[in-house]
């Protein structure tokens, strides 16, 4: 039975080649040479495992014949075999083995680990958690994970030699001999990929019925491959928009030219050109799975531009994308239609929502699709998209440096800049620490396990004197009403570049003798702010108080920060925002001071919040 949630896909050349070379550094020549042949002519598919990097069950004609994974702390592929493919494998001329007395032979098929004084004599080369095959007098009785060196093992030690993973039971399967080809397959799932099919085409069109425009997202990915031949295949017109981050693929790049010809339109393209990524990485660390601050201003400024650019005035473009729910726990919570809060005009619908991987694969091998698949996915990769995206495996980084070394070389100069100004240990970057803001349970176990010190929790990436506030005094009352504060920055600040926003807050009055910049808020508050770093604040009551800070607070670092990216610029209605001379700034005369465009600064958004210039939480507590 497959491991949850069975998204499993089928195993290309470059995972084929890579499960072949583990086998001859794990179990010799001869195993290598037997797999080879095992495999040849075969479909074989991998099922995703959940696991702290990537594990697939490895599956051929049905049956689940191995683990193959990468092992974060030896930073290498490794491959378990289940008893039918050791059997497989094994020899005379065989590594990685541990021959045990007939003694132990019961006790271990029942369930029992390898006790060192049971071991007749071992592969010397073994090394601890090491996968290893259990025999008995040249029968493959277990496999298991080693628990000292093979050296070590022998009736002169005690103690577990060999964790036993899985057991010969009373009837073993063997693998047939037989070839199961794609054809074979796709007869078999003929009925139901149709009812698929037809199902997703009826979506597709339904729900254009409610948008005049309609554009497929395609990302130069399996998915959006297939969400783009079925809306081809619908009667609903459609634009292909492509979203260039700038971290783009070669691979990616040049798949755009294929499909263009396969569906005779062009590809219309959007290159993010409006901020620089490692000028950003540099301001906010590495993008991580908590912060992944790169999306909304590499990917979905782009396809604001490209959506303003084609439809001009539109309020809603329905936007087909090849989202699935098996790809995370955050996907399988989203909706099959929704508005994009990032994009205002964009209202995404999920074609492909409830398939798997493998039907997806089916489709593509069923409509002859292959030769317009990435061929990044007959390397191994599963994740096609920007090649530095944290939500990526170790394993897929593995895998790229074969191609792009000098990527991951420019990547690990960075991440060595950080490693060595905060004194990180080494995993950091072997153990790709980086990808995460806070680390999942997993990893720290992992950490402790190896004695090894880290928390992602103390690190700051913004320039060496970071903007930051604190609240100096209690809110006091008023001798004209209401309540003031004190608020200090710990730093001087540029007056004429915070004029260019500011007045989102209210009317303003700028006095350059004294610099001195005066608000009048919305609500008939006061805030003055002198170039010195310190703001004195007044409004009605306390709570109206906090609310002010926070919102002042998160401007002026939204304006002093600014580089120009330009996504708040798409959540206002009435065009009051815009960059010039790649900075931010109010058109006074259309801004309404909603200050939604606040909740839309990735600069903001994604700022550690251990950094954040006074976080609500801790503001409330100084005024209260």
């Amino acid at each position: 039975m497959l491991s949850p949630p069975g998204d499993f896909r089928p195993a290309f050349q470059g995972d084929l080649g890579r499960m072949i070379s583990v086998v001859k550094t794990q179990f010799g020549d001869v195993s290598a040479q037997k797999f080879r042949k095992l495999i040849k002519n075969q479909v074989i598919l991998l099922n995703k495992v959940p696991f702290i990097d990537r594990m697939d069950e490895i599956i051929l004609q049905g049956e689940i014949i191995g683990i193959f994974r990468f092992n974060l702390v030896k930073e290498n592929f490794e491959l378990l075999p289940r008893i039918s493919l050791a059997i497989e494998l094994w020899n005379a001329q065989s590594k990685g083995w541990v021959a045990v007395d007939i003694g132990a032979k019961e006790p271990i098929i029942k369930g029992a680990s390898v006790l060192s004084p049971g071991v007749v004599s071992a592969d010397t080369n073994i090394s601890v958690n090491d996968p290893v095959i259990i025999v008995c007098q040249n029968e493959v009785i277990a496999v298991g994970l080693a628990k000292m060196k093979g050296g070590q093992m022998g009736s002169h030690n005690k103690g577990v030699a060999v964790k036993t993973k899985y057991r010969k039971k009373k009837v073993t399967c063997t693998i047939s001999p037989k070839t199961l080809t794609w054809e074979q397959i796709i007869d078999a799932n003929l009925h139901s990929l149709e009812i698929l099919e037809k199902d997703a085409i009826k979506f597709i069109e339904r729900i254009a019925k409610r948008f005049e425009k309609h554009v497929v997202a395609y990302s130069g990915g399996k998915d959006s491959l297939v969400t783009l031949d079925l809306v081809a295949r619908s009667n609903v017109s459609y634009e292909i928009i492509f979203s260039d981050t700038g971290l783009e693929y070669p691979e990616t790049l040049e798949n755009m030219g294929l499909i263009e010809q396969k569906y005779q339109r062009k590809v219309i393209t959007q290159k993010n050109e409006s901020w620089e990524f490692w000028k950003r990485f540099d301001q906010f660390g590495p993008p991580s799975r908590n912060s992944r601050w790169c999306c909304k201003s590499a990917k979905l400024l782009p396809v604001n531009k490209i959506l303003e650019k084609i439809f001009p005035g539109d309020k809603q473009v329905l936007t087909y994308i090849g989202r699935r729910r098996y790809e995370s726990l955050g996907r399988s919570r989203e909706p099959q239609v929704s508005q994009n809060p990032w994009i205002p005009k964009q209202i995404t619908a999920s074609p492909i929502r409830n398939w798997n991987a493998f039907e997806v694969f089916l489709y593509i091998q069923k409509h002859n699709l292959v030769k317009f698949l990435n061929p990044l996915y007959f390397k191994g990769l599963i994740r096609i998209g920007c090649w530095l995206c944290p939500a990526s495996t170790l394993a897929d980084f593995k895998i790229m440096n074969e191609s792009y070394p000098s990527l991951i070389s420019k990547l690990e100069y960075k991440l060595h800049k950080i490693q060595e100004k905060h004194g990180l240990p080494d995993q950091y970057i072997s153990w790709g620490l980086w990808r995460w803001k806070f680390l999942p349970q997993k990893v720290i176990n992992l950490l402790k396990a190896h004695n090894i010190i880290y928390s992602s929790q103390n690190l700051s990436f913004l320039n060496e004197i970071k903007l930051a506030f604190r609240v100096i005094n209690s809110p006091s009352p008023c001798t004209q009403g209401g309540y003031s504060a004190y608020v200090l920055a710990n730093q001087m600040l540029d007056l004429p570049r915070i004029r260019r926003l500011i007045s989102i807050h209210g009317p303003i009055e700028y006095n350059k003798e004294m610099d001195i910049l005066s608000i009048t808020t919305k609500k008939q508050g006061r805030i003055d702010i002198f170039r010195d770093g310190s703001i004195t604040i007044k409004s009605k009551n306390i709570p109206l108080l906090v609310k002010t800070i926070n919102s002042l607070v998160r401007t002026l670092y939204r304006i002093i920060y600014c580089d120009g990216c330009g996504i708040c610029t798409y959540q206002c209605d009435n065009n009051a925002l815009l960059v010039e001379s790649g900075v931010i700034k109010v058109v006074e005369k259309q801004c309404t001071r909603c200050l939604i465009c606040n909740d839309f600064c990735p600069l903001v958004k994604y700022q550690n919040d251990d950094f954040f210039p006074i976080p609500s939480k801790g503001l409330e507590e100084s005024v209260s």
